[in-house]
Parts: C-alpha cells; structure tokens; sequence
C-alpha cells in the first residue's frame, strides 16, 4: 500500500552486509495505526525485526516507529488516528525488547495532538489560546477541550474520526494541493483495495 522498495527477500542480507562492512548500527522507521493495518501486520514487523537480528546478530538494531496522523491532501487525509495505535506500539516494544532491539516510538499522545492540529478548524483557535495559558502539554489540551465542552466538536471528532470523502468538507478544501481531489479519491480507492 506504501511504497517499500526493499523486497523481503532481501531483508537479511542488507543487514549482515553491513555487519560485514564494519557497521555498527542500523536504524529504521517504520509506523503504526495505518488505515487497512492488522494484528498481523504487527507481527510481520516483529518477525521481520527479529530476522534481521538472527542475521546480523553483532549489529545494533533500532526501530523508530510513530503513529499514523492524517495530513491534507494526501489520499489518507479521510481517516483518523487509529485508537490501537498506542497498543500497538506497547506490543512492539515488549515483543523487540525480548530480542535485545531498541525501540524508540513517538509518543502517542502527542501524535494524537498532530492530528488535532492537522485536522483542526477555525474553531480550535479559542482551544489553541487556553492551551498556550495553561502551559503546551498533552494535558492543556484535555483541558481546554474540557472547558469549552459544548462549545466545539468533541476531540475524537477532529482526531479520530474517518470521514466520508464523498461528503466532508475539510478545512482545506478550498486550497489547492499538489494532486487534484480526483486524484486524491483514486489513489485512496486504490488503497483500499489492499485493505
């Protein structure tokens, strides 16, 4: 569904290649919480972590992994960030701690703050200067979504939320992105199809 241009047969031998050649370290990236992920796309990046370990046994292995967050004008800018997403990055590190590989997630809670920021409207902007006074964390946000409750759709509307492409307005809309809306539909059907 996302471009990987390394195929999984390979996966192995670019890792002890490089234990090999005298390196001492490998980190790679990865991301949770993908519209269309499983329970069992969690696992194959266990098993493939894991693999890589087996075969590059010396090498230092990292994983920097962060939660999907929706951004505009991109085909997946209609879902939300995925509510597993935090139990998923604590499944990866318990199961790549085991083997002795270090995993770096980005925090979840500020990823749920990016998609808040990332699909938010002119509605947050009172939201956004109580959060500024009572101090930029996690926390402040909860907070001011407490205090101006009635006010503004719920947190979960902005953050978490699929919306229908065929209906929502999004608060960008009305800008011209890179692809046109058709392209971006196309792409997401696409998508959708490997779901």
């Amino acid at each position: 569904m996302i471009l990987a241009p390394l195929r999984r047969s390979r996966c192995p031998v670019v890792p002890l290649t490089l234990q090999e050649g005298g390196l001492e370290g490998l980190k790679l990236y990865g991301m949770v919480g993908v519209p269309g992920e499983t329970e069992d796309d969690v696992d194959a990046t266990i098993a493939m972590m894991q693999q890589l370990k087996k075969a590059a046994p010396k090498l230092r292995l990292t994983l920097g992994c962060s939660t999907f967050v929706p951004k505009a004008h991109t085909p997946f800018q209609w879902y939300g960030v995925s509510s597993d997403g935090e139990k998923r990055l604590k499944r990866l590190e318990k199961a790549l701690g085991k083997e002795g590989i270090e995993f770096r997630p980005e925090s979840y809670k500020w990823s749920v703050v990016q998609a808040l920021l990332s699909r938010g409207d002119r509605r947050l902007s009172r939201l956004l200067l109580l959060v500024r006074q009572y101090g930029d964390s996690v926390g402040s946000f909860r907070r001011a979504f407490k205090e101006l409750q009635g006010e503004l759709p719920a947190m979960e509307h902005y953050v978490g939320s699929n919306y229908d492409p065929a209906s929502s307005v999004l608060p960008w809309s009305h800008l011209h992105g890179p692809l046109p809306q058709g392209t971006l539909l196309k792409h997401l059907q696409e998508a959708q199809q490997h779901m």
